[in-house]
């Protein structure tokens, strides 16, 4: 009987030692396995780094290219707003233009102010002129009424207009009536024929204005104040007046508002003198 137990233990430890064996052997299987997990852990944790580190560098490469490329950008929004180009103003007259200053005329237009004494004299200077005006402003009848017919005035005139607007497609005209005439009641009276024909000749044509001159008549009467003492120039109140009927037509062409008037106090007017030769106006 102790012969069997003794056998029983040696199966037992036997047994025992196999399952220890066993385990030892699937524990080692699990150490190795373990150990294999911790050197994949420990590569891919190494490639996360690299990559946090790759991604760290991508962001400051772009915030220090975002720093570089942001002041060219603002420079190129920032652009320089070009005012558009004044239209081109050609200012042709007689003697009595002479004394308007084209800078208080009117700040619109880019003006070019030529004399030209009579109406053969203009046809030949536009005929040479070689700019491209976007507006002819005429006065330019003041001396053939004293020479020609009103009706040879006008035919003239239309003749010059007309070569103008064939030159230049574009063009805008304005034809300022002739001003008041106190030298004798014949030119006077020429100078009010030319004006209702000039009304009638260019009425309803295409881009043509008139700078009218009535209001330096009373009751269709001359105003002996306008006038110099040689009965033939306006003096600087006549000039004042004839610059601002011509101005307002200018606006009219360019369709351009008008500023506003300036206000003088009294205490600042001074009474007109000589032929309007000496300081310069605003025309308003």
């Amino acid at each position: 009987m102790l012969e069997d137990t003794r056998n029983q233990i040696k199966l037992m430890v036997s047994s025992n030692n196999n399952e220890i064996d066993f385990k030892s052997k699937r524990l080692e299987e699990k150490n190795e396995e373990i150990t294999q997990l911790t050197s994949s852990l420990n590569i891919v944790k190494k490639k996360l780094d690299e990559a946090q580190d790759e991604i760290l560098q991508l962001k400051s490469n772009i915030s220090a290219s975002l720093d570089e490329a942001t002041p060219r950008s603002i420079q190129k929004e920032v652009v320089r707003e070009v005012p558009p180009a004044k239209p081109k103003l050609l200012f042709v007259g007689t003697s009595n233009i002479q004394v308007i200053h084209v800078e208080k005329l009117t700040q619109a237009a880019d003006i070019k102010k030529v004399i030209q004494y009579t109406l053969d004299d203009t046809s030949e200077f536009l005929s040479t002129f070689t700019d491209t005006p976007d507006m002819l402003v005429l006065h330019s009848l003041t001396n053939d009424l004293k020479t020609k017919q009103p009706t040879q005035c006008i035919d003239r005139l239309f003749d010059i207009v007309s070569e103008a607007s064939s030159k230049w497609p574009l063009l805008k005209c304005v034809i300022s009536f002739t001003t008041p005439r106190r030298d004798s009641i014949t030119n006077f009276t020429n100078a009010q024929i030319i004006n209702a024909l000039l009304k009638q000749k260019f009425s309803g044509i295409d881009n043509i204005f008139f700078a009218d001159h009535t209001n330096m008549l009373v009751n269709g009467n001359l105003n002996d104040n306008l006038f110099c003492e040689d009965k033939i120039h306006l003096n600087d109140k006549g000039i004042s007046i004839l610059a601002s009927n011509i101005k307002r037509a200018i606006h009219t062409g360019l369709h351009i508002p008008l500023p506003p008037a300036r206000s003088r106090s009294k205490s600042r007017q001074r009474p007109n003198r000589g032929r309007g030769r000496g300081r310069g106006r605003d025309y308003e």
